[in-house]
């Protein structure tokens, strides 16, 4: 039990340092004052679409959440080992009495803590603005803020993979890769078979299936348009997510603890 205590205590330093560093970093604050520009235009825009005000504003602003989101995921997440590495802090942490399997699953609890703050901030001011325009918000739209701060969690997840094995700006490239990939993974698999049988249209359909389904996490045009979101498809997004996360960050772990940081 105390091995488990001083496991998680030692994970949780380091996520808390990650959160305090990234929260320093430039990219998070100007990530906040263009997602404050991008809902106060969607108010300037709003009128000049006559009739679709509404819809505008609220596809606009969870928009932006979600792709101000998935930059800081990808270019943030990709730098937090390399950058240590680089700067040879790594070093000083890992001759404490702490593992490197702690410490990276440390480094993207810290990660995902950060996207937390930074979707709770811009889902606040959006829901602000939506309450402002309309007089109330949908319960719709709280379930797709959710349900995309899981993508940004698992799309986290593929940036911590690849800043074990790869520079910033491959990893970056890798995971932008990932995110759009797993948006058109039903299209992929569709595209499969439709190409003659062979290894071509095994391997396809093969990272169809490995790519993760990212379309799981997508409700904004259910929630802009008033459809109702049912709990099967909260829960089915959540526990896929929390799988394939759990996934990617135990390949990512065994991949740290070989890796060669002399």
């Amino acid at each position: 039990m105390k091995s488990w205590s001083g496991r998680a205590s030692r994970t949780w330093a380091v996520a808390t340092h990650t959160l305090r560093e990234t929260v320093r970093d430039r990219v998070f604050a100007v990530s906040l004052i263009f997602a404050a520009l991008l809902l106060t235009v969607s108010l300037v825009l709003g009128p000049l679409v006559a009739g679709q005000q509404d819809k505008l504003i609220q596809d606009f602003g969870l928009a932006s959440i979600s792709g101000i989101g998935i930059m800081l995921a990808v270019f943030v997440g990709t730098s937090l080992v390399y950058r240590e590495v680089e700067r040879r802090t790594i070093y000083t942490l890992l001759a404490r009495p702490i593992g490197r399997g702690e410490y990276l699953i440390g480094k993207y609890a810290g990660m995902v803590l950060t996207l937390l703050l930074n979707i709770g901030l811009m889902g606040s001011l959006f829901l602000l603005l939506v309450h402002f325009h309309l007089g109330a918000f949908s319960p719709g739209l709280l379930a797709a803020i959710y349900l995309t701060a899981w993508e940004l969690a698992l799309v986290a997840a593929f940036s911590i993979l690849f800043s074990v094995v790869s520079s910033p700006f491959l990893g970056a490239f890798f995971t932008l890769i990932v995110f759009v990939m797993g948006h058109l993974s039903r299209d992929i698999l569709y595209f499969a078979k439709m190409l003659p049988e062979g290894a071509g249209r095994t391997l396809v359909e093969w990272s169809s299936y490995l790519l993760p389904n990212l379309e799981y996490f997508n409700v904004k045009g259910m929630a802009v348009y008033g459809k109702p979101i049912s709990s099967s498809i909260l829960g089915g997004a959540t526990v896929y997510g929390a799988l394939y996360i759990t996934a990617v960050i135990s390949l990512a772990v065994i991949l740290f603890q070989r890796k060669d940081l002399k």
